[in-house]
């Protein structure tokens, strides 16, 4: 048991830095998604960059018209990762 507990709170900090989360910031249900645009940027030294959250840039990478869902996407462990703004429409 003893050792169970160590292994926990060994490492329950490299826990705490985990981020992954997915935000969802338009949507149009009416629309079906045929086309899919990203943007990414890989973050080595967590320093941390500037997004496009309007999404323009990534429907302008995948060619996209008519929006259906704009996401912003974060996957990163103690500030070292990538954010992503997808776009998906027509």
């Amino acid at each position: 048991m003893k050792r169970l507990v160590s292994l926990i709170a060994l490492l329950m900090p490299l826990c705490a830095g985990c981020e992954s989360y997915t935000w969802l910031l338009y949507e149009n249900p009416s629309l079906s998604a045929t086309k899919q645009g990203e943007q990414c940027f890989p973050d080595p030294l967590g320093l941390g960059r500037s997004i496009d959250l309007t999404g323009n840039e990534a429907m302008r990478r995948g060619t996209i018209t008519k929006v259906k869902s704009i996401e912003y996407r974060v996957a990163k462990f103690h500030g070292l990762g990538k954010e992503c703004v997808v776009a998906q429409g027509e």
